[in-house]
């Protein structure tokens, strides 16, 4: 179900790991360090940006925290109604570049890729910038959508007649509490 966002992971860390040279290099004592890491949405807050969705069936809210090296916060959640599923993830990235990278060049473009079974394409959910791919074939989809730079709404969807459910999901999402401490509230 999660191909897309894997793709993108690999993609940002392949840039990364390219742009960085290979992993276990050092930077040299004269680099100077990069900025601070941002303080990360706590995990409540995160939970409340999840909503309801009127005729589906919301399960149990997961948190998740990411290790030092992997500084993130996530949200995940299953919505049902009859054999369709929704899992939704929301992350606060913390607006690290090797996280949004990958998404931040294809959110909101002008790519349209028609597909034999599907398509996949570069979209706006709301005012943010998205990246939505469907599998007719299937029935399953995936919706990524970048919110501030930093974070990121993951929707996937199988068992759906089309991609609506993931749209409707994305849009009901509470992007008012998705802002960092220092992003002004």
């Amino acid at each position: 179900m999660r191909r897309l966002s894997l793709l993108l992971t690999a993609a940002a860390l392949t840039a990364g790991a390219v742009a960085c040279g290979s992993e276990g290099a050092q930077a040299p004592a004269d680099t100077p360090p990069g900025p601070p890491p941002v303080a990360l949405i706590s995990p409540e807050d995160l939970r409340a940006a999840v909503p309801q969705l009127t005729g589906w069936t919301r399960g149990d809210l997961t948190t998740q925290e990411g290790t030092t090296l992997d500084r993130s916060t996530h949200v995940l959640v299953t919505f049902l109604r009859g054999s369709e599923k929704l899992e939704l993830e929301i992350a606060d990235t913390g607006g690290d570049e090797r996280a949004i990278e990958a998404l931040e060049h294809m959110a909101g473009s002008d790519v349209n890729r028609t597909l034999d079974n599907g398509y996949f394409k570069g979209t706006m959910v709301a005012t943010f910038p998205a990246v939505e791919s469907w599998n007719t074939a299937e029935s399953l989809g995936e919706l990524n959508v970048l919110i501030r730079r930093r974070f990121v709404i993951h929707i996937a969807g199988s068992g759906l007649a089309d991609a609506a459910p993931m749209r409707a999901l994305a849009e009901a999402v509470d992007t008012s509490r998705l802002r960092g401490p220092n992003d002004g509230r």
